[in-house]
């Protein structure tokens, strides 16, 4: 009974975590992913490190939804991210994304304390920011078209980048 009790208490609900950001400007791809491993291969590779696009969850908490992950290789090359499962059905069966998993869960609606996850599209790189000041110079300077709002995260810093 002590180990039961012990194994249990060790098990405990997955605190926030982080939503790296990295960008590879050869193949114009924005991504995103709370792997601390997976980012550091992508950055070892093709990738720029980018910071922390803000905080999010690994398992689903109250009032969150799962963010999925797709990918289009080849020409494309763009890492797409929607909470949306009649989307992410669409991007696999009309623009041949493949699906890569749940990215992590975020608040569909703003919650106190949290900040808007920007959605982004230009051309063929998919870009998610919680920073109005990014959108405004992605769409005016490199001819992103903005999208709306992906969901909502808690910010790294503890208020809404600018």
């Amino acid at each position: 009974m002590a180990l039961i009790v012990a194994l249990s208490a060790s098990v405990a609900m997955a605190g926030p975590m982080s939503l790296y950001r990295m960008y590879n400007s050869s193949g114009t791809d924005h991504f995103y992913t709370t792997d601390f491993n997976e980012m550091i291969r992508a950055i070892n590779g093709p990738y720029d490190y980018e910071g922390v696009a803000g905080i999010c969850f690994s398992t689903e908490e109250a009032g969150t939804v799962p963010l999925y992950r797709l990918y289009k290789g080849g020409s494309t090359n763009d890492h797409f991210y929607t909470v949306s499962w009649q989307e992410r059905d669409l991007a696999i069966a009309q623009h041949k994304y493949v699906y890569e998993g749940i990215a992590c869960y975020l608040y569909p609606q703003q919650q106190p304390g949290t900040c808007p996850f920007y959605r982004l599209f230009g051309g063929s790189d998919h870009f998610y920011t919680q920073s109005w000041q990014e959108v405004l110079i992605a769409v005016g300077s490199y001819g992103f078209s903005y999208e709306g709002t992906a969901g909502y995260l808690l910010p790294e810093s503890g208020a809404c980048p600018n």
